[in-house]
């Protein structure tokens, strides 16, 4: 799943032209990305016209693969979100 999601929540989702968040979302736009795009952010209702989900937690289904465009700080809080919402690791991240 991580090289063909068939969904991706971008937490920290930004409307702000520039930011890592905005980006990333434009990218996934102009890519030709099928699936769901899921911004994760308290901020706005909306990012590049997709309806925006304020906590992980609100994410109305399990993302493939969530990016984090967020403070390296909030990291660890927010991969126990995603675990706690279903998200799985990537095994090259799990112990051997």
């Amino acid at each position: 799943m991580l090289f063909k999601p068939k969904s991706i929540a971008v937490i920290g989702a930004s409307d702000t032209a520039g930011r890592s968040g905005n980006v990333i979302i434009r990218n996934l736009q102009s890519s030709g990305f099928h699936g769901p795009i899921m911004p994760v952010t308290p901020k706005y209702q909306a990012v590049a016209g997709i309806l925006a989900y304020p906590t992980i937690e609100a994410l109305p289904l399990v993302p493939d693969l969530a990016v984090l465009c967020t403070h390296a700080s909030r990291n660890s809080e927010l991969i126990r979100q995603l675990g706690e919402k279903g998200v799985k690791l990537p095994s090259s991240f799990l112990p051997e």
